[in-house]
């Protein structure tokens, strides 16, 4: 995948295997989806460095389980993605692509009084 990657390519996930791409695993205890990181499985493959995802996000209202989970890693930026959705990343740029949206938490960059998350959605119907 790294080799794909390095050529120009595009990988892809969904579900797990959307999680995975960031450099934080959420939800890869291999004995349930409720722990949301668990030690000997907290290390995705980094395609996406200094990021955790996580995904069915509003489907399965998992809003404060990621914002928790970011408490206990504030150097993390966060992403949330909805079913049918997903998110396009080429160098330093994003897309929403799909019917839902993407949630994106930056934790160390807010007031202690404004955690929320940016909510971005695709432009254009596909």
């Amino acid at each position: 995948m790294r080799e794909c990657l390095q050529r120009g390519g595009i990988i892809g996930g969904s579900s797990a295997g959307a999680s995975i791409q960031g450099e934080l695993l959420i939800r890869g205890a291999p004995v349930g989806n409720q722990i949301m990181v668990q030690d000997g499985y907290r290390r995705g493959f980094g395609f996406l460095p200094g990021f955790g995802i996580d995904q069915h996000f509003a489907q399965r209202n998992r809003f404060q389980d990621l914002e928790d989970t970011l408490q206990q890693f504030p150097t993390i930026v966060g992403l949330g993605i909805d079913e049918s959705t997903a998110v396009l990343v080429q160098q330093n740029q994003a897309q929403v692509l799909g019917r839902g949206s993407v949630y994106l938490y930056a934790t160390a960059h807010w007031p202690a009084d404004a955690a929320q998350p940016t909510r971005l959605r695709t432009t254009a119907p596909t």
